[in-house]
């Protein structure tokens, strides 16, 4: 086998290739002992139907077969002897038809990853928020605690409703155009903020527990958050099913060791202080991730491949459809070629950040270590309630651990550009970062993971958009 490769472009070389008639008529004899075994023509018993019957009658279709056998083989090993990081298929250009003691040629462009020689990704300018977490952000949150440790306990002593109460209802009637049928829904009277109708809480309050059939009228007002309704007039029936009690916690020492957080109303407001801290420190540092990636893709705007940029628009479509709560689906059938050609661009990002924090870490010699997976597989194991062993045997027999130690790589280069950056700590960002997509971090593989579907080291295998990894 003749091979010539030429450049194309930085992520496209071209093949010439010639295959001698030998190797071509070596196939075609396998070929068509295959064919024979099965074939079933008219006037011949199954399996003994002569080669030059089955060449008139199935010629073509063998040759095809034949061609892209031969197309396909040679590319494996072509890109093996050249050191070629295909990225996907070759797409073939000229081909010659297979003819009888002629050898076989053709002319494919294929797509590579292309070096990648990462640029300035050290001292990249990026705001930091500060952390500041407000003291009536503790008692907000002190407050839902309580309102989790608050009992419902049947009324007594009165018959009527009392603020603080919850009211189950059945409600029929109408809103403006719109039909009401709710047979049981609750309204919190100590809550106005999430009841289901300004006004209600008000006109549920003081009526009598066993009301039943209760015609009520309600304005909507116009600046009401439910575009659907308001504006309009409410004319409904009501009839009380329950009504309960809310028996509230009081905020004292005994309400902090009942949270099993703290012994103490301070220790208590300090630990959920913590928790906040905590919380908005994570949101900060994965601001700044955003931030070091979209400054890092900025300065490194290296050319990628269609074939990648299109498997990335694939990804990003299947990651829409999942935020929005719809069935995954195979390819991009539902979009729009508008939609594609938007993405694009996000695509190619996505990619080019990919390839570039794994050139950066390669250069670095940034890796993940035994005890840093296995404390990863820890801590999932400890949010999913099950055992690290069973998670690790789950992730090795889907193929998952080179996945995850992928994403924990990525991550890992992540904050070392952070570390590395030049930051300006501000109260409030100039500019908002793109969300991390699903392959820069841990998290990006959990749930919903699909294996790539090549194998490590093969032609058409690359780490990143194609393989989610």
């Amino acid at each position: 086998m003749q091979v010539r490769i030429e450049d194309v472009s930085p992520v496209e070389k071209k093949m010439f290739v010639e295959i001698p008639w030998e190797a071509v008529s070596a196939k075609l004899g396998n070929a068509y002992r295959e064919l024979g075994k099965s074939a079933a023509l008219k006037g011949f018993r199954k399996g003994k139907v002569p080669r030059p019957v089955l060449e008139q009658v199935y010629g073509p279709r063998v040759n095809a077969d034949v061609a892209y056998e031969l197309v396909r083989e040679s590319f494996y090993k072509a890109a093996e002897e050249h050191n070629l990081a295909a990225v996907a298929e070759p797409r073939v250009e000229e081909a010659m038809s297979i003819k009888k003691g002629q050898p076989f040629s053709f002319a494919a462009i294929i797509e590579i990853r292309g070096e990648v020689v990462p640029q300035d990704y050290t001292g990249l300018a990026i705001e930091r928020r500060k952390l500041v977490v407000a003291e009536t952000a503790v008692d907000d949150a002190l407050a839902a605690l309580r309102r989790e440790h608050t009992e419902l306990r049947p009324i007594e002593g009165r018959d009527v409703t009392a603020p603080g109460d919850i009211i189950g209802l059945s409600v029929v009637g109408t809103i403006g155009e719109h039909q009401i049928n709710q047979p049981q829904f609750a309204v919190d009277l100590d809550d106005p903020e999430r009841e289901p109708l300004p006004g209600l809480a008000k006109l549920l309050t003081g009526l009598p527990i066993d009301t039943k059939d209760k015609q009520i009228e309600l304005e909507i007002p116009d600046d009401f958050k439910d575009e659907q309704v308001r504006g309009r007039k409410a004319n409904l029936t009501l009839t009380i099913l329950e009504a309960r009690a809310k028996d509230v916690p009081a905020l004292d020492d005994e309400f902090a060791k009942d949270t099993g957080k703290a012994d103490t109303l301070d220790g208590l407001r300090a630990a959920l202080r913590k928790d906040l801290e905590d919380r908005e420190t994570a949101g900060i540092d994965r601001e700044a991730r955003e931030a070091v990636l979209r400054e890092l893709i900025k300065k490194n705007q290296i050319p990628v491949a269609g074939s990648l940029v299109d498997r990335a628009v694939e990804m990003q479509y299947q990651r829409l459809r999942q935020m929005l709560g719809m069935k995954p689906e195979r390819g991009t059938a539902g979009m729009t070629p508008e939609m594609k050609e938007k993405m694009r661009p996000s695509g190619a990002d996505e990619v080019r950040g990919q390839l570039v924090l794994e050139a950066i870490a390669d250069k670095e010699n940034i890796s993940v270590t035994d005890e840093e997976l296995t404390a990863h597989i820890e801590t999932t194991a400890k949010q999913r309630n099950t055992a690290p062993a069973k998670l690790r045997a789950e992730w090795q027999k889907d193929g998952r651990i080179d996945n995850i130690t992928y994403s924990l790589r990525q991550d890992k280069v992540l904050k070392y550009l952070v570390e590395h950056a030049t930051v300006t700590e501000v109260e409030k960002l100039t500019e908002q970062g793109t969300p991390l997509p699903g392959g820069f971090t841990p998290s990006g593989v959990e749930p919903g993971h699909e294996t790539h579907s090549h194998t490590h080291g093969q032609p058409g295998h690359v780490h990143g958009p194609d393989c989610e990894h």
